[in-house]
């Protein structure tokens, strides 16, 4: 098991989960919250054995561990995954993870460990390869985007969070005064990003965008599934255009994946299934939170697994 103490959901304290993992001593446990520590407890994992990594952490410290396993800097095959809702958002394990308090999940997944009888399941999931160019070793991750997506994050780390809200309150105001200022063409919060986009190795198109999200995640905070492309890639990739139109009759199908007749692309909505994205801007983007420079050369981003996560979701 691998604990982020700085994580949001575990910044109250570890106590529960500590007496509980006390009373499973076969479990290997680490506590680490930067990207060289996780790394350094999955090596020991691997060395030790290990088959399956119950992450108790926030979605920056689930993006960690995909990144050292996916380069195979730890596992030379990827272990079975458990993420467990500790972070402030929890946006990955909320869609392939164990709903609920983290000791609830744990013990959960203890007691599927003994008779893998417990109300949880395999769940195979592409992740996603993120490469920014020569000499870099590449990100994975789940949720990728650029434009107004990096505004927002920016946005909701600057805010001020007295309650300690978790979970999808904040974000979700955040993603409110977002669509407000992109309602209101209001630039200045929500500056266009110019991005040539080369989708599945097709011709590649420049455009202004407001916001480019790729994923292999089904659900997004707030419930949100803002994809209806219908081929069969692994990608869900939906860009908005600066000059999109209609946006309040589109904003349902941001939520639930359903086809709209005005959400096209001569609107400005575009959203496909894609197996490789190649994207030439310059701004920074986001991988599960965590924010990168994007560089002089084009971002390509593919799918790599699938992983296999235990989940309680259907």
């Amino acid at each position: 098991m691998l604990t982020n103490p700085r994580s949001g959901g575990n910044k109250k304290g570890l106590s529960e989960v500590r007496s509980l993992l006390a009373k499973h001593p076969e479990v290997l446990h680490h506590e680490e919250f930067t990207p060289e520590g996780i790394s350094d407890a999955l090596s020991d994992f691997s060395k030790n054995g290990v088959e399956m990594v119950v992450i108790n952490g926030g979605d920056g410290t689930v993006h960690a561990a995909l990144t050292t396993i996916g380069r195979g800097d730890a596992f030379s095959k990827p272990p079975l995954l458990a993420l467990l809702c500790a972070g402030t958002t929890s946006m990955l394990p909320r869609d392939v993870g164990i709903k609920g308090p983290s000791v609830e999940a744990l013990s959960q997944v203890l007691r599927w460990a003994r008779s893998t009888d417990e109300k949880l399941s395999l769940l195979p999931r592409h992740v996603l390869e993120v490469k920014r160019g020569a000499g870099q070793p590449p990100l994975f991750g789940m949720f990728f985007g650029a434009g107004a997506i990096t505004q927002g994050i920016k946005l909701f780390h600057r805010g001020v969070n007295p309650m300690g809200w978790r979970g999808e309150i904040m974000p979700g105001l955040t993603l409110l005064r977002m669509l407000v200022a992109i309602l209101r063409k209001d630039h200045s919060k929500v500056p266009p990003l110019l991005a040539r986009a080369r989708l599945d190795k097709q011709p590649s198109k420049e455009s202004a965008t407001l916001l480019v999200l790729i994923s292999t995640l089904e659900r997004l905070f707030l419930g949100m599934r803002p994809y209806w492309g219908e081929e069969g890639g692994s990608l869900h990739y939906t860009a908005i255009n600066s000059d999109s139109k209609k946006l309040f009759r589109v904003l349902p199908s941001l939520f639930n994946r359903q086809n709209n007749r005005y959400a096209t692309p001569e609107n400005g909505y575009i959203s496909h299934n894609l197996n490789e994205v190649e994207l030439e801007m310059d701004s920074d983007f986001t991988l599960d939170g965590e924010l990168y420079e994007s560089g002089q050369e084009p971002v390509v981003i593919r799918p790599a697994g699938p992983f296999a996560f235990l989940s309680s979701h259907r």
